[in-house]
């Protein structure tokens, strides 16, 4: 079983490769967060005690995560709402136009979506371990995704070759590359892919000169 402790990462049945980059290279891979990734975390708590505990939101931080969407559903009460195995949790900061009105949490226009607003079901969710697929938008790419990065996402293979192969030459310089511990080469990974492997852990780190 994948297990995710503080900033070490267990790959488990999955390959882990891991970057180490120069800082200025790791919003480079926010847009993965954009896209959608898998972390291995805490279920059957909250939304807010996720934010708080997993992903280590300081509650300034939430206050400024205005738009929740769990499971397709906007999230207006965070203490209520919980996370199940295979939840799909997207996170935006306040978006602009009426859109963004009405899909902040407990703000003046959430009445207009009361039909949609996510409420628990009363189907029983134990406390344990399990997969939680996240999107991170906008402004909060930058709070969130070091941190998220460094401690491990899980996305498919074909998705990062490709999001490589766009970034082959920035990739070069700056960083260092590891696939199960052995030194790769960026343009090799592209080149060759990663075997049979589906999916794929992807950690992001920052060291000096990306080393």
């Amino acid at each position: 079983m994948n297990r995710i402790d503080g900033n070490a990462v267990e790959a488990g049945p999955y390959s882990h490769l891991a970057f180490v980059v120069a800082e200025p290279l790791v919003p480079s891979f926010f847009l993965l967060l954009q896209q959608g990734v898998m972390i291995r975390s805490r279920i059957g708590c909250s939304v807010e005690t996720f934010l708080r505990e997993e992903l280590k939101a300081a509650p300034g931080m939430i206050e400024k995560i205005q738009s929740i969407v769990l499971d397709g559903k906007p999230v207006d009460d965070i203490g209520t709402a919980v996370l199940h195995d295979g939840s799909t949790l997207a996170l935006s900061a306040a978006m602009p136009g009426l859109v963004g009105a009405t899909l902040r949490r407990g703000g003046a226009y959430s009445l207009f979506r009361s039909a949609i607003t996510y409420h628990e079901t009363g189907n029983t969710c134990m406390p344990g371990e399990g997969w939680v697929n996240i999107k991170v938008f906008n402004l909060l790419m930058a709070e969130l995704g070091p941190n998220l990065l460094g401690k491990g996402v899980l996305l498919g293979s074909a998705d990062l070759l490709a999001f490589l192969a766009e970034r082959e030459q920035e990739f070069r310089h700056g960083c260092s590359v590891t696939l199960e511990k052995r030194s790769v080469d960026v343009g090799s990974l592209v080149g060759a892919g990663l075997g049979n492997a589906g999916k794929i852990l992807l950690s992001v780190s920052t060291g000096p000169k990306g080393a």
